[in-house]
């Protein structure tokens, strides 16, 4: 924590401990509201929900969404329900269903009840949605014109919904039955002759997004064509709502902080970081039992090898090598191949371009770390028959790593399971187990034949 947010934090501590409250919001006065959410996650929960009901409302509601999900869970259950009414009520509507979302359903009930009708039809509407999906993550305030429309009316329908619809970018065009057929950047909007017809002046077939598109579907379009804003359609084309940019880069932070969590065997970030001792073991302790499992059938490989060590204990020495550069070698690859499926780098249908490649490129890696590792096993040792051996397992074993590395997360992936989860220990167990086979395999044929 910074100097700053420190100093803020040791004045905010003091003015809880002294029930002296009501000179939070003067203190926090021009503070970013991700500050004060940084703040917050050092208190507890009750020091958080007391200096929350001090700020107005949509202070308030800023610096909750800049809280983790644990915290905000926690906050929430706090939260005096007239006031929680209030900054629900002041937020977008996607927002707000995120809140609703994660209250309990008899507490979401009474909420939505208590509501403006206007507000809790909207937010009831969308939390029908899953959470992953276009629908979760799209408002329905938006601007909508109709073909027939004229400029002057599209200027007249922003400036008085103003205050309702924020950072707006593109204004949708719809036809008689609701149907969307063009877009209006309102970079164009502006300059364009008041009594000009919207259907004349447009930007037709635009790109949609449909109302149940995986979230990952829609940060590509976004990306794909740049888009600022996009119109979300149910499957017959309908207006439903829209997807800004800044919903679209919290999906994206979200789903690569969940790929890189699931490397630890977890996708949940609030579990990992938060202070649950159990249940953060609950959770990683499988990961960790199929390693140890891995390691004892390793363990039996190198049993059931044992005279071949006996015979030539030297090759016991590059046994760490053998496994490491294997495991290296698959996390690498598998990394690569998890990454373009989720950017849309790779496809199914260009797998097998990939597979060549990347055997390729495991080809020229294992022959400078075969012939290298082959060089200190005889200057080491001695025996140039150890040479060959150890030579010969680390380029088999890191060609196989590669093909495997591109293979299971294009497994995992057709199997509609996430393949962030063939990056994590899995895949280090695997070519754990396959390496040792290969090497001690490798070792007693070569032996055999030239011993």
């Amino acid at each position: 924590m910074s100097q700053d947010r420190e100093h803020l934090r040791e004045q905010l501590c003091e003015l809880l401990t002294t029930n002296r409250a009501e000179q939070i919001p003067d203190l926090l006065n021009g503070v970013h509201s991700a500050d004060v959410a940084h703040i917050l996650e050092t208190l507890d929960p009750e020091q958080r929900g007391r200096v929350l009901v001090t700020l107005p409302p949509p202070t308030a509601g800023e610096v909750l969404f800049e809280l983790s999900e644990a915290s905000l869970t926690q906050v929430l259950e706090a939260l005096p329900e007239n006031f929680l009414i209030a900054i629900i009520e002041d937020l977008d509507s996607d927002d707000a269903a995120d809140i609703v979302s994660l209250l309990p359903a008899e507490r979401a009930g009474i909420i939505l009840r208590r509501m403006d009708k206007v507000d809790s039809a909207e937010v009831q509407a969308l939390l029908k949605y899953p959470e992953d999906t276009a629908g979760g993550i799209m408002q329905v305030e938006m601007i909508r014109v109709h073909t027939r429309d004229r400029v002057r009316d599209a200027i007249e329908t922003i400036r008085a919904r103003r205050e309702e619809v924020e950072n707006l970018n593109n204004v949708f065009v719809v036809n008689d039955a609701n149907r969307v057929v063009g877009i209006l950047p309102l970079s164009k909007l502006i300059l364009l002759a008041p009594d000009s017809l919207i259907s004349e002046v447009m930007e037709p077939n635009p790109t949609l997004i449909y109302v149940d598109e995986d979230q990952e579907e829609v940060a590509k379009k976004f990306q794909r064509y740049d888009m600022f804003s996009a119109p979300v359609v149910d499957r017959d084309g309908k207006l439903l709502g829209r997807i800004t940019a800044d919903d679209v880069f919290d999906v994206v932070l979200d789903e690569v902080s969940e790929d890189f969590l699931k490397l630890a065997g977890t996708g949940s970030e609030d579990i990992v970081y938060g202070t649950q001792v159990f249940r953060i073991s609950r959770i990683r302790l499988p990961w960790l039992i199929t390693n140890l499992f891995g390691s004892i059938i390793t363990g039996y490989c190198l049993w059931l090898f044992k005279l071949t060590i006996r015979d030539t204990i030297a090759l016991v020495t590059f046994i760490p090598a053998i496994t490491a550069m294997g495991g290296n070698v698959g996390i690498q690859t598998s990394m690569i191949m998890v990454r373009g499926f989720a950017i849309g780098r790779v496809s199914f249908w260009d797998l097998k371009r990939i597979l060549f490649k990347e055997i390729r490129v495991a080809v020229i890696m294992g022959l400078c770390c075969g012939f290298t590792l082959a060089a200190v096993a005889y200057l080491w040792h001695g025996e140039p028959i150890l040479g060959l051996v150890v030579g010969v397992a680390m380029v088999t074993v890191i060609v196989l790593a590669g093909a495997m590395g591109t293979l299971m997360p294009a497994l995992f992936k057709k199997l509609s399971v996430d393949p962030a989860l063939a990056s994590g220990p899995f895949v280090t167990t695997v070519n754990d187990i396959t390496g040792i086979l290969i090497y001690l395999g490798v070792a007693a044929a070569l032996l055999s034949l030239f011993g």
